[in-house]
């Protein structure tokens, strides 16, 4: 996974986090916009259809609540155009001296993106810095210290960001068909037993991926747990929870006939029951699916008809 940025600092601090990162740098152009999430989302997309490989972005806006948020993500522009001297200036007329720096950061991929925040709070310096550094340094005081960032030994923002996205890249990923047939869809119906009661349910057949694309893990899902070949037709989203990411497709059913295999098969009994069945689209709303599915299928299902 790729790191786009010229930082050299984000980019050790990233990568105590999440060791395989590799840095690259690119020259992304910011869109004049108000939203940073808005700015950062286009600079990772720009940065994806470079390198077409999964990446991320880090982009961080300085925000004064007493002036509206100014300057917010055009922190660089007035850094070079208004300067760090005259906007200490405007400082010293307000009372609420608050600010805070917003960090934003992007992971995109084929398929998703998912934008992380971290909000580092502090207060604007009330005596003039000198010195060679990074003019905000010399403004920012963060919240806890007494001396601007430039002077502290743990000058990196908030890494939250960072942390978050491992736990994130760490979800079990996930990959599953919708195949319909005429006016049914292939799910497997599902009944297990937990604390001494029965669960009943349907899923969309799908399993984990296992180093290979999630088209093929797809492929290869509905093979082994319903014996059938299918095709990729179209990538219909995903869906994050708590433990776990999952991609869904449209399939479009090939050959073979429709017959419980796999692990499915191997370790069916009693209180840990699995079966095919081609359910009716009108049914849906009788049956109970986790997630999303249930309105997946039949929105696709609507989709093609």
């Amino acid at each position: 996974m790729l790191f786009i940025t010229s930082n050299k600092l984000k980019y050790e601090a990233c990568k105590k986090v999440i060791p395989s990162i590799e840095r690259k740098e690119l020259d992304l152009v910011e869109i004049q916009a108000s939203d940073p999430i808005e700015v950062a989302l286009n600079k990772a997309k720009t940065a994806f259809s470079y390198f077409h490989e999964p990446l991320i972005i880090n982009d961080c806006s300085f925000c004064i609540p007493s002036l509206n948020n100014f300057p917010g993500v055009y922190a660089s522009y007035i850094e070079n155009t208004l300067g760090y001297d005259n906007l200490f200036n405007l400082m010293k007329t307000k009372t609420d001296k608050s600010c805070y720096y917003l960090d934003i950061l992007v992971y995109i991929d084929n398929y998703t993106y998912k934008v992380f925040t971290a909000k580092t709070l502090g207060h604007i310096a009330t005596d003039y810095i000198e010195g060679d550094y990074f003019p905000y340094d010399k403004l920012f005081i963060k919240e806890g210290e007494t001396k601007p960032i430039c002077f502290t030994k743990n000058n990196m923002y908030e890494n939250t960001c960072y942390l978050e996205l491992k736990k994130y890249l760490e979800k079990r990923k996930v990959s599953r068909g919708i195949t319909f047939f005429d006016d049914k869809v292939l799910l497997l119906y599902r009944r297990r037993k937990e604390n001494d009661k029965y669960l009943e349910y349907y899923a969309i057949p799908g399993g984990g991926i296992e180093n290979e694309t999630y088209e093929n893990a797809c492929i290869r899902e509905l093979k082994e747990e319903t014996s059938i070949d299918v095709k990729i037709i179209k990538y219909l989203g995903c869906e994050e929870y708590e433990t776990g990411i999952c991609y869904y497709y449209l399939t479009k059913y090939i050959s073979g006939d429709i017959k419980l295999g796999g692990e499915e098969l191997e370790h069916n009994n009693p209180d840990n029951y699995y079966e095919t069945r081609l359910v009716p689209i009108k049914d849906l709303d009788n049956i109970f699916i986790y997630g999303i599915g249930k309105e997946l299928i039949k929105e696709v299902f609507k989709s093609l008809n």
